[in-house]
C-alpha cells in the first residue's frame, strides 16, 4: 500500500488572492502475484492495482483565470476524478534471460517517457505525453486495454513499443471499474529508444530516452473550421476534424558527481521535452531542466534536494483563435467578463527538501513559483508553498 498527499497554499499572487490550503491525495493498493511460484509460468507476474484519489487543486481554485483552461498544476497527484478506480490488471512476463519483456492487460503507457514524481509541480512529474497530451493519453491512475513489449538488444540499449486503446469514457467517474472497450475511438501507438549506459559523461551512469507516438483517433483542429474558415467564423462553430495526432519527447538523466564516491549519493542533472503536433495539440511544447542531490549530508544520507525550472507553451493557433474571438466580440478590456484571456507561456520553478523520516515515510516541503499561471500574462505570478507526504508499506 502506498499513500501520497500533496498540500499547497497560495502565499502570494495568482488570480484569486484569498488564501487557502488545498490538499489532494491518493491511496494505491497493489497485489503482485508471482505466477512462477503459483502456476509454474516462468518469469511471469500478474499485477493488480486499485487506486483512490480525493481532494482539490489549488491551481484551479486560486491561481488561474477560470475563463480559460488550465495548463499545469501545483499538486501533481490531483486529477482524473475523486473516485476509486481499477487502475491495473496486467500480465507481464520476462523471456530470454530478462532481455525481452512483454505486458498485456489493462494498464497505462506510463513506461514511455518515464520520469519520477519527486517534485510536487506537475511540470516536473511523470511521463510528458500523458501530462500534455492528456486528453487522449492517460497516465496513472487510468488504465486501458493494451499491450507492450521491451527488448534489451545490447548491454545498454533497449527499444519498446506498445498499443493502447484510446477511450475517453474511461475518464468518467461512473466507469471507474469499466472493463469493456465500448466507447473506444482509436489506438495510441507509442515507441521509444532507451540508452542507459553505466559510464556516460564523466564516466558516470545515465539514462536517455527518445520516443514518439501515433494516435489513430480523430481530433479537432485548433483554429480551422469545418468549412475551411477560422472556426469562430464558421456557421455552427464546428471545427475541422483531423484523422490522427502525433507527438514526440525526450528524457535525459545524467549523474554528474557522487558524494564520497557513494553511488547512492549521486548528483543528477535532468531534462525533459515534449512536442505535440501543431494542428491539434493544445499544449504545443513542454520543457524542463533541473538537478537532484541524493544524500546531501553525511548525517542525512536518505534525504534529497531538488531544484528545477520548466515551462509550457500553448499552440500558436490557440492564441490566434482567442484573439479572433475577442476581435469579433469587439472587446479589448481584460476585466470585461466577455473577454477571452489569451494564453501563451506558463513557467514554473520549484525547490524541495526531501526528508526521509523513516523507511516508510518521506516528507518533502517545497516552494514553487509560477509565472503567468494558465499562460495568461495579466494574471499575477504566484508563490506557492507545498508539502508532499509519501508513505509506502
Amino acid at each position: 500500500m502506498t499513500y501520497r498527499n500533496d498540500a499547497a497554499t497560495n502565499l502570494s499572487g495568482g488570480r484569486n488572492k484569498d488564501k487557502t490550503l488545498d490538499y489532494a491525495d491518493q491511496f494505491a493498493f497493489t497485489l503482485n502475484m508471482d505466477l512462477d511460484k503459483i502456476a509454474g509460468i516462468k518469469g511471469a507476474n500478474l499485477v493488480t492495482i486499485i487506486s483512490d484519489r480525493n481532494g482539490k487543486d489549488l491551481t484551479a481554485e486560486r491561481l488561474i483565470d477560470n475563463r480559460q483552461g488550465q495548463l499545469g498544476s501545483s499538486q501533481n497527484v490531483f486529477g482524473r476524478g475523486n473516485v476509486t478506480r481499477l487502475t491495473q490488471v496486467m500480465f507481464r512476463q520476462k523471456l530470454l534471460d530478462g532481455n525481452l519483456e512483454y505486458s498485456i492487460g489493462r494498464f497505462g503507457p506510463d513506461a514511455f517517457g518515464q520520469f519520477t514524481c519527486d517534485f510536487e509541480n506537475l511540470v516536473f512529474c511523470g511521463s510528458s505525453p500523458g501530462n500534455w497530451h492528456g486528453d487522449d493519453w492517460y497516465n496513472f491512475p487510468i488504465g486501458q486495454w493494451g499491450a507492450s513489449t521491451k527488448l534489451i538488444f545490447a548491454s545498454d540499449w533497449a527499444f519498446q513499443i506498445g498499443v493502447f486503446e484510446q477511450n475517453p469514457t474511461l475518464l468518467e467517474n461512473r466507469n471507474h471499474f469499466k472493463i469493456s472497450t465500448s466507447g473506444r475511438e482509436g489506438f495510441i501507438i507509442p515507441a521509444e529508444l532507451i540508452w542507459f549506459p553505466r559510464q556516460a559523461l564523466f564516466g558516470l551512469p545515465a539514462e536517455y530516452r527518445v520516443g514518439g507516438f501515433y494516435n489513430t483517433s480523430n481530433a479537432s483542429d485548433l483554429y480551422e473550421g469545418a468549412d475551411g474558415q477560422p472556426q469562430p467564423l464558421t456557421p455552427g462553430g464546428e471545427f475541422k476534424e483531423r484523422s490522427h495526432r502525433t507527438g514526440w519527447w525526450y528524457v535525459a538523466r545524467q549523474t554528474v558527481a557522487t558524494i564520497n564516491n557513494n553511488p547512492k549519493r549521486n548528483i543528477e542533472v535532468f531534462s525533459q521535452g515534449f512536442w505535440n503536433d501543431r494542428a491539434t495539440g493544445y499544449v504545443a511544447r513542454h520543457y524542463t531542466l533541473g538537478v537532484t542531490i541524493n544524500g546531501p549530508f553525511d548525517a542525512r544520507q536518505g534525504d534529497a534536494i531538488g531544484i528545477a525550472v520548466g515551462g509550457l507553451s500553448v499552440a500558436d493557433d490557440v492564441s490566434k483563435r482567442q484573439r479572433l474571438v475577442n476581435e469579433i466580440n469587439d472587446v479589448t478590456n481584460y476585466d470585461d467578463p466577455r473577454y477571452l484571456p489569451v494564453q501563451g507561456d506558463e513557467y514554473s520553478a520549484e525547490i524541495y527538501y526531501g526528508a526521509k523520516i523513516t523507511s516508510w515515510l518521506t516528507l518533502r516541503p517545497n516552494l514553487q513559483y509560477i509565472v503567468h499561471p494558465g499562460g495568461v500574462n495579466q494574471v499575477d505570478n504566484a508563490l506557492v508553498g507545498g508539502l508532499m507526504v509519501r508513505v509506502s508499506f
